[in-house]
């Protein structure tokens, strides 16, 4: 690394630093909490002191300037178009100390991450196969209205009692909309491609592995060290067929009515 990377990094880290516990953002919002840090902006719990309603802000990155206000702007434009129970709402946006700020709904409970990795829950191909059937009806409706998420992960899936839901759209992107080359996935085959239901179902398919790897005893196998889930993991013939398609192995679903049908035959056997 030269002294310029070096000294850019330096600075990055500095002015992307989070702000403290108890500061306020104008003199609404209490920080209570901050939550993350990710490619395009910094998430806060906060306090609204008007209403007395715990709320997430985020803030769009400082050191990624105008682009990390657009990606924030294009954030905001989409969640204003969504209407649905598993995806919070935006409530407000605004501009503070020249830093443009989201405000939306805090969504309680945890991700399927933390209950994997922090709680050691562990999902049975059913299991799995019945959760990704209640999500991707949250898939689903994103796309009927014209839009991709784009980065379907365990960090960004929450459970709280029964009801599951989708966060961050920081990436999404309108159906048939060229994927902007900073913004797209860390697959470089996506940046030259427009947002197609695919890239959602392709994230599907690896938010499924995770979940089967959860059960996952590498104990009671003797594998080559280049072998993958397909020798690793014990699954019905359907399902490793149904995942070979999301993972776009062999020729991929062209739409979540596919995928749905073959998910519901899984589900039936």
């Amino acid at each position: 690394m030269g002294l310029f990377e070096y000294l850019k990094g330096v600075y990055e880290a500095w002015i992307d630093y989070p702000q403290r516990e108890g500061a306020f953002i104008t003199n609404k919002y209490r920080i209570q909490r901050f939550l993350g840090i990710g490619s395009y902006g910094l998430t806060y719990l906060c306090l609204d002191v008007d209403s007395g309603q715990e709320v997430v802000l985020k803030q769009a990155k400082p050191s990624k300037r105008k682009l990390g206000r657009d990606v924030l702007y294009r954030e905001i434009d989409i969640l204003g178009q969504l209407r649905h129970p598993s995806i919070q709402r935006c409530i407000t946006s605004f501009d503070y100390k020249e830093h443009l700020y989201m405000v939306s709904e805090y969504v309680k409970g945890q991700t399927v991450q933390d209950m994997i990795f922090e709680r050691g829950s562990k999902f049975s191909e059913k299991d799995a196969l019945c959760f990704v059937r209640r999500l991707i009806e949250i898939v689903s409706y994103v796309h009927d209205q014209g839009f991709v998420h784009l980065d379907i992960r365990i960090p960004n899936v929450i459970l709280n009692g029964d009801q599951i839901y989708l966060i961050d759209f920081g990436l999404a992107c309108r159906l048939g909309e060229p994927i902007p080359e900073k913004i797209g996935s860390v697959d470089e085959t996506m940046q030259s491609r427009t947002a197609e239901v695919p890239d959602d179902l392709n994230a599907i398919g690896h938010f499924i592995l995770f979940m089967l790897y959860s059960g996952y005893d590498s104990s009671n196998f003797e594998l080559e060290v280049d072998s993958g889930w397909e020798d690793e993991l014990t699954v019905s013939p359907m399902t490793k067929q149904m995942l070979r398609k999301l993972l776009q192995i062999d020729p991929p679903y062209r739409d979540i009515e596919q995928f749905v049908c073959d998910l519901d035959s899984c589900l039936d056997c």
